[in-house]
């Protein structure tokens, strides 16, 4: 069996140690895709092995979303929408021989398949309803783990001394007792003296001990074994949450805790489904034949993470919070430009970075602001951008358990995670029905930070700060306090995100979406002082606290004077209303913003009276700088804006699609252009673009001949320009796959690195607006002589007749080696190579981003004068859930706020897939409605989108009712 040993955006997961008009319509008789999308490792993969040759795939479906309630109710809908969805892929896959299911999880709406490696096999798995994607069964790996002098401590190690577990032990009677941990690792020492008696069972006799060990084969199945360690790892974190003291030395945090143990990377090596099913036997433990086996644990561990946004790891740690169960994981090492590690970057994990002995951050813990725009499907309800770690902990020089009765000192955000892990369970065991808002509440207001990294808290290297174990449980084990509604203004409605001080002790708490907030506190009068913008302070003195009881009390606030903020906004070139536009009121703390309507207007009531910076923003369209508007109260500002024609879009296609995304990201967001990520194999949808971007190509198999001359064809007619790149890697790069295809350039060559002392530059050989006002002979640096920048370079020859010509060289400072820039004036549009510029647009010189924007603008088409322009708004879809079979109403407003009348093609795209393209010939000024009808044949979430718009609606199976 061959696994897919995963690079890039799919990147190796590792263990981290040491580490209104007329109506239109279009109707189809069904919500049919053409394929699911199939990542491009997984298409080389089963191009790269032998025909027939069996390979392993695995096939997501769409995950429940919205569920809610206690850990049953949970658990029940995330099983039910698995066999609901699953049922109908199944009952197609059984009808063949040729494709084993393998397995089949839940808490990630995932099937684990067998195929023989050959692409009809993979095609048939693409065109299965309910499949939203397709992806290798990608392999995970264990770096190598650094072990570090033994710094054993008298009686505690330094990290349990530093968070003062040990105190919490003493003066609270806290130590983890009917408190539950699952550590999903390599496997664990069952019968070290630390560890000895402390794995859960449902049998004590039953040595593979029921409900306390799983292992998991590499599909995700369960595997009959023994409690083991396969390495050390496993052991050592293990060790760190609930270890004892037989040596003299206590190295657990929470030592009468007990704990499970999922071995999901044995050997150091496993599987994406290893990983998933030991989440989801962690989350509803089962014995080895797949029964109910103990209550769920209290807290699940994970010292393990894949540099990046992995977003496949969204869903089954979202269902772990949702469950109730605090998932405490590792925010990564070494994680260079990516920042963070997955599943620690995830919005809902409690991620963990590592300290040493004296608070300092280790220079290996990582940590940055997630943005959503980085995942490739993110979650509607995140927010826009946090931060990560969320906490930290001891990480450098931790003493543990090691196999074979010893122990060992290692360094890593993994030690790390334990310590807190561990901290949680003491936190559950004082507190058991401590939700995990709560407790990260606690944990976070608890913890100990200064201002050695930033000046506020959360920051990208304490988060919140380092845990103390102590005042953590503390706060949470006393059995009294307050409870409290906020409401606000005339109508008396719940007011969140208001910030209540609890004296003495300064005691900060934030109301959450139902105004209401909740802290415990020991008996006494306290005073609450509560603040939000928009209403005046409030404060309410001798609220009083009696032992065993929480007081409840309402404080209702007094808006401050407010006025109306309203305006228009307008299109530049034709003085015409746009409509879909937002407006926002920045740097305030709570969302104030509207959208304008059909007529272009907006209007915010109840601003409060100030000075604020207002900005207006449309996909569509380049919007002016933010404009300075005073609110004054009983009045109304008015605010209008201007909007202009956006650059031309560009289509950046590479395989894998997240190399292109990357320059979306990095290259064109930032610079207010917009642009589309594709796939090779989507170049028809690429060339609707005015600039196309073709790029990396990890597998010859992308090339396809006929795509890409009707690529060239279509660009060629509507006058849209070309820009291909290349770099010293992949199989069929732009500018390796335009000499495939025309023979032009002739030739091209790539080397992996220049020697020491040797610089990486394009020289100028004619003088060009892409080179700017640099003359002939004239160096654009790319890679310097003393920079540690990747010097592995790119080059052709041969490049001439009809328009085409080379006008840069790429050398070293020994010297020109071939063509390095060459552009090609057609008749019609424009071509562009760069033989630079096909990864790693980060690492780019300044000098190489200025060549490279200075191109795109070069190839882009003349801005048209007095043309049509469309915006598209009001997107919705008749009803939020339906039966299989049962029709979706889908419509869209668009607009022509251009100066002439023209021809828009609406184009409804039904899980990231085009479903229809409705042409729509409007007047300037005119507006009209276009709609369509799907017929959903499978159940499961369906994304619908058109441009910039977005919403779903949800398909179940049909109700079926008996006949009496």
């Amino acid at each position: 069996m061959r696994h897919f040993r995963v690079r890039s955006r799919l990147a190796t997961i590792a263990v981290l140690a040491g580490l209104a008009g007329t109506a239109l319509s279009s109707t189809n008789a069904a919500a049919q895709r053409d394929t699911a999308p199939v990542a491009p490792e997984l298409a080389a993969l089963v191009e790269g092995t032998d025909r027939g040759e069996p390979v392993q795939a695995l096939l997501m479906l769409p995950n429940a979303t919205g569920y809610g309630g206690g850990y049953d109710t949970v658990i029940d809908t995330l099983r039910e929408h698995a066999e609901d969805s699953q049922r109908e892929v199944m009952r197609r896959l059984e009808a063949r021989d040729d494709i084993t299911v393998l397995n089949r999880l839940w808490l990630t709406n995932m099937l684990v398949v067998e195929l023989p490696a050959k692409t009809e096999a993979l095609h048939a798995l693409a065109e299965l309803p309910g499949v939203s994607h397709l992806l290798p069964n990608f392999e995970l790996t264990l770096p190598d783990v650094k072990e570090s002098p033994d710094v054993r401590a008298q009686s505690h190690t330094w990290g349990v001394d530093k968070i003062e577990a040990a105190r919490a032990w003493q003066d609270l009677d806290v130590t983890g007792t009917n408190a539950k941990v699952a550590v999903l690792d390599t496997g664990v020492a069952i019968n070290h003296p630390d560890l000895a008696g402390k794995m859960a069972t449902t049998d004590h006799r039953d040595p593979k001990h029921p409900g306390g060990w799983a292992e998991f084969d590499a599909s995700g199945r369960r595997v009959d074994s023994l409690p083991r360690d396969s390495a050390v790892h496993g052991t050592h974190v293990t060790g760190t949450v609930v270890g004892g003291d037989t040596s003299g030395t206590a190295i657990g945090v929470a030592p009468d805790a007990e704990y499970m143990h999922g071995m999901v990377i044995p050997y150091g090596r496993g599987t994406f489904a290893q990983i998933a099913a030991g989440m989801q036997w962690a989350v509803a433990p089962t014995d080895i034949n797949g029964q109910p086996a103990g209550s769920p644990p209290d807290v699940v561990s994970m010292s393990l993470g894949a540099n990046g946004f992995l977003s496949e790891m969204i869903a089954p740690t979202q269902a772990i919070r949702a469950a109730g169960i605090v998932p405490v994981i590792a925010i990564g090492n070494n994680c260079g430009t990516a920042g963070t590690a997955s599943p620690g970057n995830v919005r809902e994990t409690i991620a963990v970075g590592a300290t040493d002995s004296s608070d300092n951050v280790a220079s290996f813990s990582c940590g940055g602001v997630v943005r959503k725009d980085q995942w490739a499907e993110p979650p509607a309800e995140w927010p826009e951008e946090w931060v990560k770690p969320d906490i930290s902990a001891p990480g450098v020089d931790v003493h543990s358990a090691h196999p074979g009765g010893g122990y060992s000192t290692l360094s890593g955000t993994s030690m790390a995670t334990p310590h807190t892990a561990g901290t949680a369970a003491l936190m559950r065991s004082a507190a058991p029905d401590l939700s995990v808002d709560d407790l990260f509440t606690a944990l976070a207001d608890t913890s100990f930070w200064d201002d050695r990294n930033s000046p506020d808290r959360p920051d990208t290297r304490f988060g919140h700060g380092r845990i103390n174990a102590y005042e953590a449980t503390a706060r949470v084990a006393v059995r009294s306090g307050i409870t409290g509604m906020i409401t606000g203004g005339a109508s008396g409605d719940p007011v969140a995100g208001a910030t209540v001080v609890v004296s003495p002790g300064k005691r900060t708490v934030t109301t959450d979406a139902n105004g209401t907030f909740s802290t415990r506190l020991e008996p006494g009068a306290y005073e609450l002082v509560v603040s939000v913008f928009g209403f005046e302070d409030a404060t309410v003195s001798d609220v009083v606290v009696a032992k065993d009881s929480f007081t409840p009390v309402a404080v209702p606030l007094r808006s401050v004077p407010s006025g109306q903020l309203t305006g228009t906004v307008v299109f530049d070139e034709s003085g015409d209303s746009v409509p879909g536009a937002t407006i926002s009121v920045l740097d305030v703390p709570r969302n104030i913003a509207a959208t304008t309507g059909a007529d272009g207007r907006y209007t915010m009531p109840l601003v409060p009276v100030g000075t604020y910076s207002v900005e207006v923003s449309h996909p569509s369209f380049t919007a002016p700088a933010p404009s300075q508007v005073t609110v004054t109260a009983d009045a109304a500002t008015t605010a209008n804006f201007t909007l202009t024609r956006r650059p031309p879009s560009v289509a950046v296609v590479s395989s894998p699609e997240s190399y292109a995304q990357e320059y979306v990201d990095r290259v064109f967001t930032p610079a207010g252009i917009p642009a589309t990520a594709y796939s090779h194999s989507e170049l028809e949808q690429a060339a609707r673009h005015p600039v196309v971007l073709i790029g990396y190509n990890t597998s010859s198999g992308n090339y396809d001949p006929a795509r890409v001359q009707a690529m060239l064809d279509t660009t060629d007619a509507s006058g849209a320009g070309v820009l291909f790149v290349d770099h010293a890697t992949g199989s069929l790069n732009g500018l390796r796959l335009l000499s495939r295809h025309t023979g032009q350039p002739e030739a091209t060559w790539s080397t992996a690195g220049w020697t020491d002392g040797e610089d990486l530059r394009y020289e100028v050989t004619e003088e060009h607006p892409i080179f700017g006002d640099r003359k002939v002979g004239d160096h654009v640096m790319l890679a310097p002589v003393d920079s540690d920048l990747p010097k592995w370079a790119a080059w052709f020859a041969g490049y001439e007749g009809e328009g085409r010509r080379i006008i840069g060289a790429l050398g070293r400072n020994s010297g020109v080696v071939g063509g390095g820039v060459a552009i090609d004036q057609r008749a019609n549009n424009r071509h562009v190579l760069l033989s630079m510029h096909g990864a790693d647009p980060g690492a780019w010189t300044a000098d190489a981003k200025e060549i490279f924007h200075n191109a795109i603008a070069w190839v882009a088409p003349e801005p048209p004068v007095n043309a049509p322009n469309f915006a598209s708004y009001d997107l919705t879809v008749s009803q939020d859930t339906v039966q299989v079979g049962e029709p979706v109403s889908v419509a869209v407003r668009v607009k022509n706020v251009g100066s002439s009348a023209g021809t828009y093609d609406a184009e409804l795209k039904v899980g990231g897939s085009t479903f229809a393209v409705t042409p729509v010939t409007l007047a300037a000024g005119a507006s009209t409605t276009v709609s369509w009808t799907i017929t959903p044949d499978a159940v499961g979430t369906y994304l619908i989108s058109v441009e910039h718009l977005a919403t779903s609606f949800r398909v179940r199976t049909p109700v079926v009712t008996g006949v009496r």
